[in-house]
């Protein structure tokens, strides 16, 4: 039967505008990538692009699902205009083609709110989050255990072909090699035939040979495990991107790694406007890589950055003023400090007094701490930090030497050292003003409901629990449509309420 799809559809209604959206950005890299040559495509990919962008709004992720949308929903029917509804294997090319192109699509999505006046990105607010990848839960590979074995089997080799002790790696096995290529052509010369089976006895070549060839096998299957694992210290066999982290849901609740990843998301007025895929648990080092992936399409919007504890540490801080930021940054310390136990630790060097003539710190029982030599400390970034060391020896005997030195190792400790970075600490009373100041802690509350909100919205409002992807260039595709997706869904919600302007929420009376 033939009808008019679009008269079914309402005006307001976010199929529209997700037609409105693509019909807006350029999409020349896109169809560059389309081959002209051959049959004509099922569907064009702008319509497929419209399509996946209102699924991934709507949680439809699986191939086959979007399948089954296009075929009975009269939605789909109005996108695709006519033509022929496309099959799962259409539809899973196509996004795999996206792969490259969706970071670009994303910025310019961001471009269109900012010239909406949605989005004025003076506040940037960034979390993380970790996602349990498609990999197999117990395919974990070590990076202790395999350097473990491979130490254990170069000791082995060294005492049975008599090397010297100090051989390294490489010349253990090249002499493996050749000892395993002499015995490989002495059974060629003596035209040895190689047995296998029950019964049957095998010659001592035959077994030189296979215990060589064994040797050489393991050697390079755990020169491939480090080559796989690079400075990570796991990786999973069936997912060789994933690394195993700690999550919150533990499916054996006794503390479990699982294959994930550390999906970065920063959002501004309510809009996701950057993804980023990490390896890293840890979201301290996933800072810098996300502000220089983003720092040329929108650097010359940001002006405050406002981020959790987690993102703490000193080369992030003079990362952020390097690039005339503002931190907002709350301090890992922030509530302990508030605590009468750590206002009364006569050990804290904030306790003592300081002597700036003397350069030097006067503890509670009047002994000073003198400035000893500094160190530098450097980032895997490239920045250099200088740490100030302070020491006492003069607490043998002290009455207070319990109370002020906290040490783990000696029983009875003689000398109190104090290590701190004054960037550091100049950095963190910087952030600290700003995140106590009216506006920080409105820019606090809005990390807060903004950052952690697009998540809530990803694994709870459309039920994004684990990528059905292996490979970090493709959970990172897929996850920047599903960006796209909450923004969509947010902006049609602000359409419809008849909503203008930045969001900023604020502390009600």
């Amino acid at each position: 039967m033939n009808f008019n799809v679009e008269t079914y559809i309402p005006e307001d209604n976010k199929v529209r505008l997700v037609c409105n959206v693509v019909e807006k950005m350029n999409l020349e890299p896109i169809l560059s990538t389309c081959s002209r040559r051959g049959r004509k495509p099922v569907v064009d990919p702008v319509t497929m692009l419209k399509i996946l962008l209102f699924c991934y709004s709507e949680g439809i992720f699986t191939a086959r699902s979007i399948e089954d949308f296009c075929i009975y929903d009269v939605r789909a029917h109005y996108l695709l205009e006519g033509h022929k509804a496309p099959d799962h294997s259409t539809i899973n090319r196509f996004r795999n083609s996206l792969e490259d192109h969706t970071t670009e699509l994303l910025t310019q999505f961001v471009e269109m709110l900012i010239e909406e006046g949605h989005i004025d990105l003076e506040s940037i607010f960034i979390d993380g989050t970790k996602i349990e990848s498609m990999a197999g839960r117990y395919t974990f590979v070590w990076r202790k255990s395999i350097e473990k074995n491979q130490q254990k089997l170069a000791e082995r080799m060294i005492k049975e072909l008599s090397l010297p002790e100090k051989s390294n790696l490489q010349e253990i096995i090249q002499t493996v090699q050749r000892e395993f290529d002499h015995i490989r052509n002495t059974c060629k010369k003596e035209h040895i035939v190689f047995v296998y089976g029950i019964g049957k006895r095998k010659t001592q070549l035959q077994r030189d040979y296979e215990h060589y060839k064994e040797v050489l096998e393991r050697f390079h299957a755990y020169c491939e495990h480090l080559r796989i694992l690079g400075v990570r210290n796991s990786y999973s066999k069936t997912d060789h991107d994933a690394t195993f982290m700690r999550m919150k849901e533990d499916h054996m609740l006794n503390g479990q790694l699982k294959p994930a990843y550390n999906i970065q998301f920063a959002s501004s007025g309510a809009f996701v406007i950057g993804v980023m895929g990490s390896q890293k648990s840890n979201d301290l080092h996933t800072m810098i890589p996300f502000f220089n992936q983003m720092m040329p399409r929108l650097g010359a919007y940001l002006d405050k950055a406002v981020l959790d504890a987690g993102y703490e540490s000193v080369e992030n801080y003079a990362y952020i003023d390097e690039h005339g930021l503002r931190a907002y940054i709350k301090p890992a310390n922030y509530e302990k400090s508030k605590t009468k136990k750590v206002r009364e630790d006569i050990g804290r060097k904030e306790n003592m007094e300081y002597l700036e003539g003397e350069d030097a710190y006067l503890c509670k029982n009047g002994k000073k701490l003198i400035r000893m030599k500094d160190s530098v400390r450097r980032y895997d970034s490239g920045y250099e930090d200088t740490i100030r060391n302070y020491r006492c020896s003069e607490c043998s005997g002290c009455p207070l030497s319990k109370q002020c030195i906290k040490s783990r190792k000696e029983t009875e400790p003689t000398s109190k050292s104090i290590k701190f970075s004054p960037a550091f600490e100049a950095f963190r009373r910087q952030s600290h003003e700003n995140i106590t100041s009216e506006d920080g802690v409105i820019q606090r509350m809005n990390r807060s409901i903004q950052a952690e909100g697009q998540f809530s919205k990803l694994k709870d409002g459309l039920r994004y629990e684990r990528f059905r992807h292996c490979g970090l260039k493709k959970i990172v595709s897929d996850i920047t449509l599903m960006a796209m997706g909450i923004n969509l869904n947010k902006l049609h919600s602000k359409i419809l309420k008849q909503q203008k302007g930045v969001i900023l929420y604020k502390k009600t009376a």
